[in-house]
């Protein structure tokens, strides 16, 4: 595929901005060199972001706040820089990966936790949002019954049905809306009968592209069951068709893509 045609494929699934190049490259390497011995050179980590349309003064600048930030790491090769996932970095991608790569989160345990008037010392709302969720003052769902003292807690049966001010709650209208948008983007990308002709390089960008946009997306709903989502959420229209378009765009075998790199 020419590059120009590819870089309308790319623009189709970004709708025309640009990701954030420290985010994208967590993605980057997070899908392509998760294993502890993996490693990408210099060469093939500008050579992807740079068919994406970002500028090789943008990825060093990343590089850099990866390094410093301590989640990715630089070896030597002869001359060559290559960079790999720190063991903080392939932690944080291991906790992440069932959310990104996993299917729809199981039917669980959902409880409404009740905080007594005088409140519970120490007890904070998770930072990531992502096993609890508060819903008023002193109210809350969580994916975890607490035996605390001061709080009470009933789980919810998998038959229930939530308000829609709590579904709006557990999936805002703007990520509702970010999930149809992106649905329709991939609708567009995998309706594409040239996808074959990519080469090695566009196809592991182009992956790279859907991985990190899907991230983006699905760690801004907490872990629960979706049924207590609104109704706008396409969340699950979106993972199926991830899914799919990973099983076209084959994560590629590293010597392979770094190969082509140093041929082109």
């Amino acid at each position: 595929m020419n590059e120009s045609e590819f870089d309308q494929i790319v623009n189709a699934l970004l709708g025309g901005d640009t990701p954030r190049v420290w985010s994208l490259l967590v993605t980057m390497f997070g899908d392509l060199a998760l294993s502890p011995d993996a490693r990408l050179s210099g060469a093939c980590v500008n050579a992807l972001t740079a068919a994406i349309g970002i500028k090789p003064e943008a990825t060093r600048v990343a590089l850099h706040r990866l390094r410093k930030e301590g989640w990715i790491e630089s070896h030597r090769t002869g001359r060559q820089s290559r960079y790999g996932l720190t063991p903080q970095g392939r932690h944080e991608t291991e906790r992440a990966w069932p959310r990104v790569y996993g299917p729809e989160p199981a039917e669980a345990k959902v409880c409404l936790v009740l905080e007594g008037p005088a409140g519970v010392a120490g007890q904070e709302q998770p930072q990531d949002g992502s096993d609890r969720v508060q819903l008023a003052p002193r109210t809350w769902l969580s994916s975890h019954a607490t035996e605390t003292l001061g709080l009470w807690s009933a789980p919810l049966s998998a038959s229930a049905e939530v308000p829609h001010w709590v579904s709006s709650k557990l999936c805002p209208p703007d990520v509702q809306t970010a999930s149809q948008v992106f649905h329709a983007r991939l609708t567009t990308v995998e309706a594409h009968d040239d996808l074959a002709t990519l080469t090695v390089l566009q196809r592991t960008a182009l992956r790279v592209v859907i991985v990190h946009e899907w991230r983006r997306l699905v760690l801004r709903v907490p872990r629960f069951p979706e049924r207590l989502f609104s109704a706008g959420w396409k969340g699950q229209a979106c993972r199926a068709a991830v899914h799919r378009m990973l099983e076209t765009l084959a994560a590629p075998d590293l010597d392979v893509l770094e190969a082509h790199i140093e041929s082109t």
